[in-house]
Protein backbone atom coordinates (compact mmCIF):
# COMPACT_ATOMS: atom_id res chain seq x y z
CA UNK A 1 0.00 0.00 0.00
CA UNK A 2 2.79 2.36 0.81
CA UNK A 3 4.06 1.98 -3.01
CA UNK A 4 0.86 3.08 -4.41
CA UNK A 5 0.88 6.21 -2.30
CA UNK A 6 4.42 7.16 -3.11
CA UNK A 7 3.73 6.33 -6.55
CA UNK A 8 0.83 8.69 -6.57
CA UNK A 9 2.76 11.33 -5.04
CA UNK A 10 5.34 10.58 -7.62
CA UNK A 11 2.77 11.13 -10.34
CA UNK A 12 1.04 14.13 -8.73
CA UNK A 13 4.53 16.14 -9.11
CA UNK A 14 5.03 14.63 -12.73
CA UNK A 15 1.70 15.95 -13.67
CA UNK A 16 2.72 19.63 -11.91
CA UNK A 17 5.71 20.07 -13.49
CA UNK A 18 4.39 19.09 -16.50
CA UNK A 19 1.63 21.49 -15.98
CA UNK A 20 4.13 24.62 -15.11
CA UNK A 21 6.15 23.96 -18.39
CA UNK A 22 5.56 25.68 -21.60
CA UNK A 23 2.55 24.14 -23.14
CA UNK A 24 3.45 24.99 -26.70
CA UNK A 25 7.24 23.77 -25.87
CA UNK A 26 5.53 20.72 -24.85
CA UNK A 27 3.77 20.47 -27.81
CA UNK A 28 6.80 20.48 -30.01
CA UNK A 29 9.10 18.22 -28.03
CA UNK A 30 6.43 15.08 -27.46
CA UNK A 31 3.54 15.55 -30.04
CA UNK A 32 4.57 17.16 -32.57
CA UNK A 33 6.82 13.95 -34.52
CA UNK A 34 3.63 12.10 -35.11
CA UNK A 35 2.13 14.84 -37.77
CA UNK A 36 3.48 15.20 -41.31
CA UNK A 37 3.14 18.69 -41.26
CA UNK A 38 2.68 20.07 -37.44
CA UNK A 39 2.53 23.40 -37.80
CA UNK A 40 -0.83 23.08 -39.56
CA UNK A 41 -2.21 20.87 -36.82
CA UNK A 42 -0.86 23.05 -33.59
CA UNK A 43 -3.18 23.13 -31.18
CA UNK A 44 -4.81 26.64 -30.38
CA UNK A 45 -3.80 28.39 -27.14
CA UNK A 46 -7.34 27.73 -25.74
CA UNK A 47 -5.95 24.08 -26.04
CA UNK A 48 -2.67 24.70 -24.85
CA UNK A 49 -4.79 26.38 -21.29
CA UNK A 50 -7.38 23.09 -21.29
CA UNK A 51 -4.53 21.11 -21.64
CA UNK A 52 -2.44 22.85 -18.64
CA UNK A 53 -5.67 22.92 -16.69
CA UNK A 54 -5.78 18.98 -17.04
CA UNK A 55 -2.61 18.38 -15.54
CA UNK A 56 -3.58 20.25 -12.69
CA UNK A 57 -6.40 18.66 -12.03
CA UNK A 58 -4.67 15.52 -12.33
CA UNK A 59 -2.15 16.22 -9.69
CA UNK A 60 -4.89 17.32 -7.71
CA UNK A 61 -6.60 13.90 -8.18
CA UNK A 62 -3.75 12.16 -7.30
CA UNK A 63 -2.88 14.18 -4.39
CA UNK A 64 -6.60 13.43 -3.14
CA UNK A 65 -5.93 8.98 -3.87
CA UNK A 66 -2.59 9.27 -2.09
CA UNK A 67 -4.34 10.95 0.75
CA UNK A 68 -7.58 8.28 0.84
CA UNK A 69 -4.96 5.32 0.01
CA UNK A 70 -3.18 6.49 2.75
CA UNK A 71 -6.31 7.08 5.03
CA UNK A 72 -7.20 3.90 4.20
CA UNK A 73 -4.23 1.90 5.53
CA UNK A 74 -4.13 3.47 8.11
CA UNK A 75 -7.74 2.38 9.02
CA UNK A 76 -6.99 -1.00 8.78
CA UNK A 77 -4.54 -1.15 11.70
CA UNK A 78 -5.76 -3.13 14.46
CA UNK A 79 -6.39 -1.51 18.28
CA UNK A 80 -5.53 -3.76 21.27
CA UNK A 81 -9.03 -4.25 21.46
CA UNK A 82 -9.76 -5.70 17.68
CA UNK A 83 -6.32 -8.04 18.46
CA UNK A 84 -8.31 -9.12 21.37
CA UNK A 85 -11.30 -9.38 19.80
CA UNK A 86 -9.24 -11.51 17.09
CA UNK A 87 -7.85 -13.60 19.61
CA UNK A 88 -10.55 -14.21 21.71
CA UNK A 89 -12.73 -15.57 18.22
CA UNK A 90 -10.01 -17.72 17.82
CA UNK A 91 -9.77 -19.17 20.94
CA UNK A 92 -14.11 -19.71 20.94
CA UNK A 93 -12.53 -21.98 17.86
CA UNK A 94 -10.45 -24.47 19.73
CA UNK A 95 -12.61 -24.81 22.91
CA UNK A 96 -15.18 -27.09 21.80
CA UNK A 97 -15.39 -29.24 24.97
CA UNK A 98 -14.07 -32.54 25.41
CA UNK A 99 -13.77 -34.86 21.91
CA UNK A 100 -13.00 -37.83 21.81
CA UNK A 101 -8.78 -39.49 20.73
CA UNK A 102 -5.33 -37.88 21.64
CA UNK A 103 -5.31 -34.34 21.23
CA UNK A 104 -1.76 -33.22 19.72
CA UNK A 105 -0.55 -29.72 20.50
CA UNK A 106 0.73 -28.85 17.15
CA UNK A 107 -2.76 -30.20 15.46
CA UNK A 108 -4.18 -27.62 18.19
CA UNK A 109 -1.54 -25.05 17.06
CA UNK A 110 -2.14 -26.02 13.15
CA UNK A 111 -5.75 -25.12 13.87
CA UNK A 112 -5.14 -21.89 15.88
CA UNK A 113 -3.26 -20.34 13.31
CA UNK A 114 -6.10 -21.40 10.94
CA UNK A 115 -8.67 -19.80 13.46
CA UNK A 116 -6.01 -16.11 13.43
CA UNK A 117 -6.01 -15.81 9.92
CA UNK A 118 -9.86 -16.77 9.21
CA UNK A 119 -10.89 -14.39 11.89
CA UNK A 120 -8.13 -11.63 11.35
CA UNK A 121 -8.31 -11.42 7.94
CA UNK A 122 -4.68 -10.87 7.40
CA UNK A 123 -4.81 -7.65 9.69
CA UNK A 124 -3.24 -9.95 13.07
CA UNK A 125 0.17 -11.59 13.01
CA UNK A 126 0.42 -14.64 15.18
CA UNK A 127 3.89 -16.18 16.37
CA UNK A 128 4.81 -18.75 19.06
CA UNK A 129 6.49 -17.58 22.64
CA UNK A 130 6.85 -21.09 23.33
CA UNK A 131 5.02 -23.30 25.55
CA UNK A 132 1.31 -23.34 24.35
CA UNK A 133 1.70 -19.00 24.35
CA UNK A 134 1.27 -17.44 20.84
CA UNK A 135 1.89 -13.38 20.77
CA UNK A 136 -1.32 -11.69 18.47
CA UNK A 137 -0.29 -8.35 17.23
CA UNK A 138 -1.18 -5.78 14.26
CA UNK A 139 0.18 -6.50 10.91
CA UNK A 140 2.77 -3.66 12.46
CA UNK A 141 3.91 -5.83 15.08
CA UNK A 142 1.70 -3.13 17.86
CA UNK A 143 -0.71 -4.21 20.37
CA UNK A 144 0.23 -7.35 21.16
CA UNK A 145 -1.97 -10.08 23.28
CA UNK A 146 -1.10 -12.94 24.93
CA UNK A 147 -2.94 -16.14 23.91
CA UNK A 148 -2.14 -19.75 26.31
CA UNK A 149 -3.82 -22.86 24.43
CA UNK A 150 -3.39 -26.02 27.10
CA UNK A 151 -4.32 -29.93 25.25
CA UNK A 152 -5.13 -31.90 28.18
CA UNK A 153 -5.63 -35.88 27.69
CA UNK A 154 -7.29 -38.30 29.75
CA UNK A 155 -7.03 -41.90 29.90
CA UNK A 156 -10.33 -43.54 30.61
CA UNK A 157 -9.77 -46.90 31.77
CA UNK A 158 -12.63 -49.27 32.34
CA UNK A 159 -14.93 -47.34 29.94
CA UNK A 160 -16.11 -50.31 27.68
CA UNK A 161 -17.01 -49.41 24.32
CA UNK A 162 -15.49 -46.64 21.90
CA UNK A 163 -12.11 -44.50 22.60
CA UNK A 164 -9.99 -44.81 25.88
CA UNK A 165 -8.65 -41.47 25.37
CA UNK A 166 -10.24 -38.17 25.29
CA UNK A 167 -9.02 -34.43 25.12
CA UNK A 168 -9.88 -31.34 26.09
CA UNK A 169 -8.29 -27.62 25.19
CA UNK A 170 -8.35 -24.74 27.19
CA UNK A 171 -7.91 -21.22 26.44
CA UNK A 172 -6.89 -17.89 28.00
CA UNK A 173 -6.34 -14.69 26.68
CA UNK A 174 -4.53 -11.65 28.17
CA UNK A 175 -3.24 -8.48 27.13
CA UNK A 176 0.46 -7.58 26.26
CA UNK A 177 3.45 -9.66 25.35
CA UNK A 178 3.72 -13.28 26.56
Amino acid sequence: MTALIVMCFVLAAVFFVLGCMDQRKLYWKLAAWQYRRPEATEPSEAAHVFNRIGLFLGAAMMLVLAAILNAADASSTYSTAQVRSVASSAASDLNQGTQSGIGSSVRASSDLYDAVHEHGGGNVKIRSAGSGEYELTNRDGENPVCLTVTVDNDLNIGGGIGEPWSHSISTSVNDGSC
